[in-house]
């Protein structure tokens, strides 16, 4: 099942005995494996988590039995790749496990349902793509997921060099050369053509020299073109960690232009067809309703809100009464963390934003619309 699967199933559960819980830990910190730390905070966590528990017997039990667990995982040695671990328990049994590249907050919760706004943050963040790394000889294609390399490929075509000869005849061998280069380049296309259609990815990264670049695009069709973010020139014979970290640069800037995009976006609906609005109140007004197409929330957001058990509302204060159903089963819940859950619940897009702009411009919260908002 890809990620977006996994965030739907955790979004969806919901359990009373045992609580589920939620662990996420920064393994690393660059070279430095942060085993020592993680455990310490592991220990402090569960010993304010008991403090809350109180005299609830069976739950200290399940929480007890969930962080043995995770001390015992986190004891064993993880691949050095590994800078993110987010773990999911129901007792003391894992039923979800992430390892990823990009780093988490260390967090510990343990509640009805799983916390997962820091997974479905680098969900986001780090769609999969593809980074090619290309000269008019060789090239490579990396896959990555959630900041992880999962697969690479080479390819590698034997094109003749230049010869120095005048006349004729060296410009006869000089089109053959084109020729194969093209040839080359061309199954570079054809290889992208492929994993796009099968995986889709958002963005494919190319890095090589102009001219190689510029005859790849030519190639490409049109799906696969549109996803082509523009790299610079690089040495083909570069490690694969620098053309990696290269291509991640280049991707963060495409990422933050398209971020600037839907903020534009959402101020041109909200002024010309009502299909969008701002600020947190009604931002989470209409996601609670099943209404968002799209919702854009800060990435620092943290804050306490409430919501309502019986019909689903969110508010950004905390209340005793619910404002839509005047029920009073009202719990209090980190906004951040209800809207992602809920979002991902209901099929709603969700873009974490980054830009100081946003909360001057947009009130930091919110949301194009699947149909006209209400006056």
């Amino acid at each position: 099942m890809d990620l977006k699967g996994r965030l739907q199933a955790l979004a969806t559960m919901e359990s009373q005995y045992p609580h589920v819980l939620s662990v996420y830990l920064r393994c690393r910190d660059g070279g430095r494996d942060r085993r020592k730390e993680n455990l310490i905070f592991m220990k402090n966590r569960a010993a304010e988590l008991e403090s809350v528990l109180g005299g609830d017997k069976r739950g200290l039990e399940f929480l007890r039995e969930g962080i043995e667990q995770v001390e015992l995982i986190r004891r064993q040695d993880l691949n050095p790749n590994v800078i993110g671990l987010a773990l999911f328990l129901k007792g003391g049994e894992v039923f979800e496990r992430f390892e990823t590249s990009i780093p988490f907050e260390d967090q510990i919760a343990y509640r009805r349902f799983p916390f997962i706004s820091q997974l479905a943050f680098i969900g986001e963040e780090f769609e999969p793509y593809a980074v090619v790394s290309l000269d008019s000889r060789n090239a490579r294609i990396f896959e990555i997921a959630l900041g992880e390399l999962i697969d690479s490929s080479n390819i590698k075509n034997e094109v003749h060099r230049r010869i120095h000869r005048g006349g004729w005849s060296q410009m006869r061998f000089q089109r053959g050369i084109e020729g194969e280069k093209h040839a080359h380049i061309q199954e570079v296309a054809d290889a992208l053509a492929e994993l796009v259609s099968k995986h889709r990815y958002k963005r494919v990264v190319v890095i090589g020299p102009d001219k190689s670049r510029s005859i790849l695009r030519d190639c490409l069709t049109p799906d696969v073109a549109r996803r082509m973010v523009d790299g610079e020139r690089a040495d083909s014979r570069a490690a694969d960690h620098e053309l990696l970290q290269t291509a991640v640069d280049y991707f963060r800037d495409a990422e933050n232009d398209e971020e600037d995009g839907k903020m534009y976006r959402v101020i041109r609906e909200i002024h010309s067809s009502t299909m969008g609005v701002s600020g947190l109140e009604d931002t989470l007004k209409y996601l609670s309703r099943g209404q968002a197409y799209e919702v854009l929330l800060p990435s620092d957001l943290k804050q306490q809100g409430s919501m309502c058990d019986d019909c689903g509302m969110i508010f950004k204060d905390q209340t005793s009464k619910c404002h839509a159903c005047e029920s009073d089963n009202i719990s209090g819940v980190d906004l951040k963390e209800v809207v992602t859950r809920t979002a991902v619940k209901y099929g709603t897009k969700i873009e974490f934003v980054k830009n100081h702009e946003f909360h001057t411009k947009l009130g930091g919260a919110a949301a194009l619309l699947r149909s006209p908002r209400m006056h």
